[in-house]
């Protein structure tokens, strides 16, 4: 039982994580008014969480294999919620980017700490199971960071909400201070993990070729997730198919409910099939293909989009298989590093693709207005969101070098 508590926590930090990461995604217009900026200057605000999130991923994994999650993550949650509050009270743009910058770099310590418990705590045979489980209840984070929470920013307004969201962050840093440990007892007294140096676990990933094969497949796969998703669909929702604000929240969030359902269900059958290259193969094409009806065809019914959102949110969840890789292409000294070079390669990717969708669309924009605010055209919206099925595309090409190593529990 105490195993399930302490990844739990793991696991309700993510969460929490993910709601603050996808917030301003429902606070656009409000924003867009407060500080009297356009998409290019919103897209830096949203993704200087991202600037700070990829880079920290390269000393958090290693931190971890040192340290120890407790710790770090009882500092990482406190670090959120304080900035968290700092983004509710920004007076203007430098301030909100500082905070953005602060949440970044607390919740990069999220994702490997859930996954580096379930590593320690748990049999790596459900290893894949336990990420996709880990990652589907994370992902509730964003559902409700979309959706309802668009209600309750619609009701007492952006600033009180990032506050309470603050106070929330700083509640859960003290429960996992008081109830993570790092590792079972059993591994504390008999089995010590060896401690190795910032550089050295830095340098043992990276000469790993299959790490950065590995690594460019992740980056690719997860764009559309972390900036269409979590940003840019619920304006192109609007200006496609005249969703209002909350309408194109909800429709955002079947991304995230499609992770929710598939990310398990997928992670079960490759560590069935012992088989994740196939996995990949299948689900990058199949993203590629909900994506560009979304997108590029002349569907309109709210039913068919919501399905379709749904749709490819479950081929982007095969995406996870690329984590259990990086642990089973590595050694077990390096889980952490391993994890944390393909977590900053894919949030290099996310930062950059985030900020590029909103310098196209106002390079793209034409001086329309509507409500005080910039307004940008389906046309222009078409164009940027072409760099979504371009990565893709990468990813599955990229997939033909990964070499899958045998797995224990597969020889029989």
């Amino acid at each position: 039982m105490r195993r399930w508590i302490i990844w739990g926590l793991a696991v309700a930090f993510y969460f929490y994580e993910y709601f603050i990461r996808v917030a301003p995604s429902v606070m656009v217009e409000e924003i867009f008014k407060a500080f009297n900026i356009g998409a290019g200057v919103f897209g830096v605000i949203s993704a200087a969480y991202l600037y700070a999130y990829a880079p920290m991923q390269l000393p958090v994994g290693v931190l971890m294999d040192r340290f120890g999650a407790r710790k770090l993550l009882t500092f990482a949650t406190l670090t959120c919620g304080i900035a968290s509050i700092l983004f509710g009270i920004a007076p203007g743009v430098w301030l909100s980017i500082i905070a953005r910058l602060l949440m970044g770099m607390g919740s990069a310590f999220a994702f490997i700490g859930m996954v580096y418990i379930s590593s320690h705590w748990f049999h790596g045979k459900i290893l894949a199971l336990l990420v996709g489980i880990g990652n589907s209840i994370g992902m509730l984070g964003a559902v409700f960071g979309e959706g309802p929470l668009s209600e309750l920013v619609h009701v007492i307004s952006w600033r009180p909400t990032s506050v309470i969201l603050g106070i929330i962050g700083a509640v859960l840093g003290v429960v996992i201070y008081l109830a993570v440990r790092n590792e079972p007892p059993s591994m504390e007294h008999h089995d010590p993990k060896p401690k190795i140096s910032l550089a050295k676990g830095i340098k043992m990933v990276c000469k790993n070729s299959q790490t950065w094969i590995n690594g460019l497949v992740a980056m690719m796969f997860y764009t559309a997730t972390v900036s269409f998703g979590g940003l840019w669909a619920i304006p192109f929702l609007q200006e496609a198919h005249g969703f209002s604000n909350q309408e194109a929240s909800y429709a955002a969030s079947m991304i995230y409910i499609g992770w929710i359902v598939a990310g398990p269900i997928i992670g079960r059958i490759s560590d069935k099939r012992c088989n994740r290259k196939i996995m990949l193969f299948i689900f990058t094409l199949l993203s590629i293909f909900f994506f560009s009806l979304i997108t590029y065809t002349p569907i309109h019914t709210p039913f068919w989009i919501f399905a379709l959102m749904f749709l490819l949110g479950c081929s982007l969840s095969a995406q996870l298989l690329c984590y259990s890789l990086a642990i089973e292409l590595n050694t077990p000294e390096t889980k952490g590093s391993a994890l944390a070079l393909t977590n900053f390669l894919v949030f290099v990717a996310g930062s950059l693709i985030q900020t590029l969708i909103g310098v196209l669309l106002d390079l793209n924009w034409k001086g329309g207005m509507l409500h005080g605010v910039r307004s940008y055209s389906l046309g222009d919206f078409q164009i940027a969101l072409l760099a979504y099925p371009i990565t893709m595309l990468l990813a599955f090409f990229f997939t033909f070098f990964i070499k899958e190593k045998d797995k224990p529990w597969c020889k029989n």
